[in-house]
């Protein structure tokens, strides 16, 4: 590096500084773990519940295993779509997060709060479009335990509880339309939940290591809807030479849950129901691996290369099964695979060079490689007795093609990234945040997306004597539309019988003409340092989501249902309050408390032309300015606004206090003027028998919603119209270390003794178990995008360091 030139380097130093067009990626918020009080739940999202302001965690289903709905300044057209989920990163590597369909398995119960050191929380422009694509509605780094230096270290953990439903009333249960004999059938007066981990690190001149095993097992609530997960996970660094660093991660999960019950984003109940259904045998199992590489090399003093590698895969499989004795004769059985894996390369070039003891410069200059491959492989089958059939036979085994129906599918998306990131700093006062990135998909003709930000940080404190922080950023990112946009439609059929292949055929062409969705995003924020213990952080955010991908439908002369185009336009904007507190820390006694909470304001700016002739045609009666999460009805054959399925006001609030060797906390998570719309269970009448009189009912809303088509068309009645507010007590925890005298006779650094509970206390003035239990804001009759009550539970546990 001396040979090159003093003016290539002097040059290159002018054109940084003067540019300076990219920046590190640096998280505005962390959250230490063992800080925190953890979830008896499986999946570290509900650990998060309630700490972060603006992160919305909705326990919208008590089965378990199952995963909370996550949402970080996160908005779509449609709610169960994946794109409105933040990116999650381990370590820095992207990872499979949305549920298998075909388990409904959560991808972030496969990692055990004990192995996170710490969250970090990415919100603001200039640090998410240096993701591009990837992260349109935020991102959350999970940073893994490391082996600490020196001797062998020990720590271990176990817990054993009880789940339980406290409240539960047939007038409040509406999983089997208030069927009480159903439900005293079907939820189990409490099931047993316990976890057990241990971890072992260590390390030297050579670098460190840490290994570790965790089990979790919760019995459910739901008769018969148990879940485990084992898994093994290995974080290790090496110093290969004074230059050159590696770092390795590596988690091993075996998932499994059982039940026909909630799980699934939408989980109609498509065959019959009746009182006990202990012998529906439902299987769903995952196999998950991420697997991890970092390599770092010195070029020159404040000169790096780095590569990091990742490989997050997700096998998950599903059995199904019901026997001749229940379907007449018949039996039916299923069985789905469905294979996924996330791929990603991250190559890149760091400069970091001090102008004067003042002025800094940190860039990094790389590219990225993505790839995801999902296949998918579905065999249904039936047979009757009169043809020789059993009361359990295998689908794959295979039957006659009148039998047996399969169906594959098989997605493959390559994305290739191009990014400069930097930070500029003057003193500890500025911080100049720039990045630049653009992304090219596999999938579509108008490969490429441009997505520049600029930010800023600057503290008052230096020069003005004012303890505040001001910053504001600008931007844009990506966000990618459904696959089939830009692939076309595939579907595969054919006979699963004697070995034959199944067949790929596309339904309809590729869009050519499609491309990612623009989201434009400004921030902007003030932090006060009132005490040296007391901050308050006030920030405002306003996204445009504009261009998403829909259908046209067409007249039968042209030879296609429909045709894809670009159209609409929805904003989200918001206003997010945290207070950090550290009230009182003396040598006996500590109390400190969080409370952040967000007010999101989200509305319909722009429709496609005459949109009641394409896919949005749901949104037709909304106007500019009515929010996207309007819940549309009909009164009187007229669509009306009924209500807002999104709350008005969220968040969350945890205390925590210290007295000698005891320690208690508790966190409380509250939503307020979310609207929840129920439909009836005993009103659904056919247009052609009532015309237009309703309701049919005086009990019920003058309100109905529309279902079926022209032939089969049918009022659905609704029944009320309610305030989903609650307070809930999401966590709590007291907990014992014993003394300085009984750990040293054992020979160990801390040993902790706690009790646990989650979901022990709710407030509400809703008629439900849970107000959070939909997706949409419609607790719908036939229970589509309805999860099943959420249980408390309480567990004794121990914590030992040696």
């Amino acid at each position: 590096m001396k040979q090159l030139s003093k003016y290539f380097w002097k040059s290159a130093r002018v054109l940084l500084a003067s540019s300076v067009w990219m920046t590190q990626v640096y998280a505005q918020e962390e959250l230490i773990i063992d800080s925190l009080i953890q979830s008896n739940r499986a999946g570290f999202e509900n650990t998060l519940q309630g700490n972060v302001a603006g992160l919305r965690i909705k326990s919208w289903s008590g089965t378990a295993g199952v995963q909370s709905t996550i949402n970080l300044r996160g908005l779509s057209l449609d709610p169960t779509h994946d794109a409105t989920q933040p990116l999650v990163l381990i370590n820095g590597v992207p990872i499979i997060v949305n549920p298998s369909p075909v388990t409904g398995i959560n991808p972030l119960s496969y990692f055990s709060p004990d192995q996170i050191e710490r969250v970090e929380i990415i919100k603001s422009i200039d640090r998410l479009a240096a993701y591009g694509v990837q992260a349109p509605n935020g991102a959350i780094n999970l940073i893994m335990k490391e082996g600490k230096t020196g001797p062998l270290h020990v720590r271990a953990s176990a817990s054993v509880g009880i789940n339980f439903l406290s409240d539960i009333d047939y007038r409040k249960d509406a999983f089997y339309g208030f069927n009480t004999i159903a439900r005293r059938v079907t939820y189990g007066q409490g099931a047993a939940i316990h976890e057990q981990n241990i971890l072992v690190d260590g390390g030297g001149d050579f670098g460190s290591y840490l290994f570790g095993l965790n089990n979790h097992q919760d019995g459910g609530v739901v008769k018969s809807s148990s879940f485990g997960r084992q898994s093994l996970f290995l974080n290790a660094k090496y110093n290969i030479s004074p230059r050159l660093t590696a770092r390795f991660y590596n988690n091993l999960a075996l998932a499994s849950r059982e039940g026909r019950y909630a799980g699934e984003y939408n989980r109609e109940l498509l065959l019959p129901v009746i009182g006990d259904e202990s012998f529906f045998m439902d299987k769903k199992r995952n196999v998950a691996f991420l697997s991890s590489i970092g390599l770092r090399y010195e070029l020159a003093s404040g000169l790096t290369v780095s590569t990091l590698a990742g490989l997050s895969y997700e096998g998950a499989g599903r059995d199904v099964y019901v026997p001749s004795n229940i379907l007449k004769g018949s039996i039916f059985a299923s069985s789905e695979a469905l294979k996924r894996q996330l791929i990603s390369i991250n190559t890149s070039l760091n400069y970091q060079h001090e102008f004067s003891s003042d002025w800094k410069m940190d860039v990094k200059l790389g590219h990225e490689l993505r790839t995801t491959d999902n296949r998918l492989t579905s065999v249904d089958g039936s047979r009757s007795l009169e043809s020789g059939g059993s009361n359990y036979v295998k689908v794959v085994t295979g039957y006659n093609a009148n039998q047996t129906e399969a169906l594959s599918d098989h997605e493959i998306e390559r994305i290739i990234g191009l990014y400069g990131v930097g930070k500029w700093s003057y003193k500890d006062d500025l911080q100049l945040n720039l990045a630049l990135r653009t992304d090219g998909s596999s999938r579509y003709r108008q490969k490429w997306g441009f997505y520049p930000a600029l930010g800023f940080v600057y503290k008052l404190a230096n020069r003005l004597k004012i303890p505040v922080t001001v910053s504001a950023s600008a931007g844009k990112s990506g966000m990618l539309n459904r696959p089939e946009v830009y692939r076309g439609e595939l579907v595969g059929k054919g006979d699963y019988f004697s070995g034959n292949e199944l067949g790929v055929g596309q339904l309809y062409a590729a869009f050519h003409d499609a491309k990612s969705v623009d989201v434009y995003q400004v921030d902007a924020g003030v932090l006060f340092g009132l005490t040296p213990s007391l901050t308050l952080a006030l920030d405002y955010f306003h996204k445009t989501y504009s261009d998403f991908a829909y259908r046209r439908y067409l007249s039968n002369i042209h030879g296609l249902d429909y045709r894809y185009e670009t159209g609409g336009k929805i904003s989200l904007s918001g206003f997010e309050v945290t207070l950090n507190g550290k009230w009182v820390r003396t040598e006996q006694f500590s109390w400190s408390s969080n409370l952040n909470m967000a007010a999101f304001n989200n509305k319909m700016k722009e429709l496609p032309a005459d949109v009641a002739a394409t896919s949005f045609s749901y949104l037709a009666t909304l106007v500019k300015g009515d929010p996207v999460t309007s819940v549309i009805a009909y009164e009187s054959g007229s669509a009306k606004v009924i209500g807002n399925s999104e709350p008005r006001l969220f968040g969350g609030f945890s205390n925590i206090l210290q007295y000698k060797d005891f320690s208690a906390g508790f966190t409380l998570a509250f939503s307020s003027a979310a609207d929840v719309i129920a439909a009836s269970l005993a009103s659904r009448y056919a247009i052609a028998a009532v015309g237009d009189q309703f309701p049919g009912k005086s009990s019920e809303t003058p309100y109905y919603f529309l279902e079926g088509d022209e032939r089969t068309a049918v009022y659905q009645g609704i029944r009320t119209i309610e305030n989903g507010s609650f307070i809930r007590l999401s966590k709590v925890e007291v907990a014992y270390h014993l003394g300085d005298n009984l750990k040293k006779s054992l020979s160990i650094s801390d040993l902790k003794l706690f009790l646990r509970g989650d979901n022990l206390v709710m407030l509400s003035r809703y008629s439900g178990i849970n107000p959070e239990e939909n997706l949409t804001g419609i607790r719908k009759a036939d229970l589509s995008l309805t999860g099943t009550p959420l249980p408390a539970s309480v567990v004794l546990g121990l914590k030992l360091v040696f």
